[in-house]
């Protein structure tokens, strides 16, 4: 007697056989479709597992010139990841002056202080060139890093890369040339947005210099005649890289070195 003909004996037909069995078959249920992780230009979240980019519930958003991140004494709401563009930290004093401390693109994330215990800055936050970038709340970047370990790591890297560029941009500002300062200043701009044109005016460099925008009149000047740069109405331009670096001081690279854009 054949297979079918003895499991037709047994059990009347080979359809009643299967139905008898399934329950004790292990059915392979299909999978849930995987969502493909965004790839990120923010080297901070480009790092990150998925799961912590899940629990970050970010939101995309376009960043224009001037749009605030924080204010000065404000508290903190938000955390941007940039990943285009460029991000001020400015001080400004009770005389009005101002002038850059900081600077930040797609290596890192505003409000870094939170880690410290920090619940607002002195500063002001703005976009200086305009990009794209994510945000989230406090509460979830807080919950976040404490759950964890890498993502603070690479938060409290970039904290300490930021402070070496502040520590240093003060000795570069009372030891160095105005000349060599926005050469730096510069280059360190080029760095993060990888465009050559700069939508930058001579008012808003000077402030970024602390000087007066005569001061970077002066100074553009020659940079010009050597072609290194070209200055038109709201727009410096980048010719000649590699020259702007060799008149630049070594803050350039004391900064870049211990920086997390590398």
């Amino acid at each position: 007697m054949n297979r079918q003909a003895r499991e037709t004996r047994q059990f009347g037909t080979p359809e009643l056989a299967f139905q008898l069995a399934r329950p004790f078959l292990k059915v392979r249920r299909p999978m849930a479709p995987t969502i493909a992780q965004p790839n990120f230009r923010n080297i901070i979240l480009a790092g990150l597992s998925a799961n912590t980019v899940k629990s970050l519930s970010l939101t995309a958003l376009d960043i224009a010139v001037n749009d605030p991140v924080y204010g000065a004494n404000e508290p903190f709401s938000t955390v941007y990841f940039p990943e285009s563009g460029l991000i001020s930290i400015v001080s400004t004093l009770e005389n009005g002056k101002s002038i850059e401390v900081g600077m930040f693109g797609r290596e890192g994330i505003s409000s870094s202080e939170l880690l410290l215990g920090a619940k607002s800055s002195p500063f002001r936050c703005f976009a200086q060139v305009a990009g794209t970038g994510f945000r989230t709340s406090v509460q979830r970047f807080v919950d976040a890093v404490s759950a964890d370990a890498h993502f603070r790591e690479k938060i409290l890297q970039f904290d300490n890369s930021s402070r070496v560029q502040s520590m240093q941009g003060l000795a570069c500002n009372a030891l160095h040339t105005i000349e060599q300062r926005c050469c730096r200043w510069l280059l360190m701009v080029h760095d993060r947005v990888a465009l050559d044109d700069l939508r930058l005016s001579h008012e808003f460099l000077a402030m970024m210099l602390g000087v007066r925008r005569a001061s970077v009149t002066e100074v553009l000047l020659p940079l010009q005649e050597l072609a290194l740069v070209r200055s038109t109405r709201g727009t410096i331009s980048i010719l000649n890289r590699k020259r702007l670096e060799e008149r630049a001081c070594e803050c350039y690279w004391l900064i870049r070195n211990f920086g997390t854009l590398n």
